[in-house]
């Protein structure tokens, strides 16, 4: 990933997180109803109680906000994230619907401002990255 799209990550990333206390619905409560409308089997995947796993959620999202100068520090973090997401019982495309949702979601709370497609086009990169380091991690568990 170039600086600048690192920069444009840590932008859509922050802004989402700070409007947090000004919004009546949280990002990961966003995140987690728009999944459940478009992959409604998805919810079996979770076993704990919603309000816990919002709360994984936005952790998460600040571990990949903090590690995004520093990505040597994050892999160990999704190595381990996508061990767990196979015990779970994550698919390879579930990756694919996350990605989708979360970039939605992200979106919504950028509204009224449409993300650019410079912004889109560096998420997409970072979220890849997530991806195939998280797949490894679950396909060597």
């Amino acid at each position: 990933m170039t600086e600048s799209q690192k920069r444009q990550v840590r932008e859509l990333l922050e802004g989402a997180l700070a409007r947090e206390a000004a919004e009546e619905q949280t990002l990961a409560a966003l995140f987690y109803s728009q999944l459940f409308k478009v992959a409604p089997k998805t919810r079996a995947l979770f076993h704990n109680r919603l309000c816990v796993q919002e709360v994984k959620f936005t952790q998460m999202l600040e571990a990949l906000r903090e590690g995004l100068d520093r990505l040597d520090n994050l892999v160990p973090i999704l190595w381990q994230s996508g061990r767990n997401h196979k015990l779970y019982g994550a698919q390879s495309a579930h990756y694919v619907v996350v990605g989708d949702v979360l970039l939605w979601a992200l979106e919504q709370r950028q509204a009224p401002v449409p993300l650019t497609e410079e912004t889109r086009e560096a998420w997409q990169a970072f979220y890849s990255l997530v991806c195939l380091i998280m797949q490894e991690a679950s396909q060597a568990a």
